[in-house]
């Protein structure tokens, strides 16, 4: 049987039906990245066999926010189903935090970005239209973070409140393992997403073991990370191919 590290290494599509990547972003920064036409980014998906990847503007990381999301809705609109977006928010007035939030849903955002290292941390009051918005239409919100215990804290809180909405925590395992596994282990709608930069030996499985491999889906973070090393990291895992296939 041809397994999904047998087709990685021959460099053909995995053959896992519904690969979704859960983290990706398009557009410039501040190093050079060769390609940055969005176009390029579905060819590698070609390449892998990924069906979608969901998207946030590189924006995402700067004040520009809204900008970054309109570049989102034309990666979508020029390649439905495979570019899904993640809307990107920053703590603006009231008023503006609305029209941005509507305007996402209105154009068929998949779910929300956050990301605490502009300066707001998750408990931010401006961010509560944003878990209304993802309880009230089921949707996901991917956290950037990296073991911070007051993040872990905060969204843990956050998640038990809004029951029916999925907080995914980026970078899983990057930093204090057991913590990620806490989370997702005890609080039924937290999730943990793998992409990290380094490849430890054992951490996915470790996590698998710990959380349970519903409790995990699969990230990349392309541009910043490759989709194909990412994708090596599960593919490479001890872990059985039923586990990787509902990874992916």
């Amino acid at each position: 049987m041809k397994t999904i590290l047998d087709s990685c290494r021959k460099g053909i599509p995995v053959g896992v039906p519904d690969v979704i990547d859960m983290h990706g972003h398009i557009g410039r920064f501040r190093f050079a990245i060769p390609d940055l036409s969005v176009g390029s980014l579905v060819r590698v998906m070609d390449r892998l066999g990924v069906r979608s990847i969901v998207c946030s503007s590189i924006q995402c990381l700067s004040y520009n926010q809204r900008d970054g999301n309109r570049q989102v809705l034309a990666a979508m609109r020029e390649f439905p189903g495979r570019i899904l977006g993640y809307l990107s928010i920053w703590p603006w007035d009231a008023r503006t935090m609305s029209d941005e939030i509507r305007f996402g849903v209105r154009n068929g955002f998949t779910g929300f970005k956050l990301y605490n290292a502009i300066g707001f941390p998750y408990s931010h009051q401006s961010y509560t239209q944003v878990y209304e918005a993802a309880n009230e239409h089921r949707m996901p919100i991917l956290f950037h973070t990296w073991g911070e215990p007051e993040t872990f804290s905060t969204i843990k809180t956050l998640a038990r409140q809004y029951e029916d909405a999925f907080f995914i925590l980026g970078h899983s395992g990057a930093v204090n393992p057991d913590a990620y596994i806490d989370a997702a282990s005890n609080v039924p709608n937290i999730y943990l997403e793998t992409c990290f930069s380094r490849a430890p030996v054992g951490l996915l499985e470790k996590l698998v073991a710990g959380a349970g491999v519903e409790k995990i889906v699969w990230g990349s973070d392309a541009y910043f990370y490759s989709q194909t090393q990412q994708m090596g990291r599960i593919a490479g895992a001890r872990l059985s191919e039923d586990a990787k296939s509902k990874i992916l």
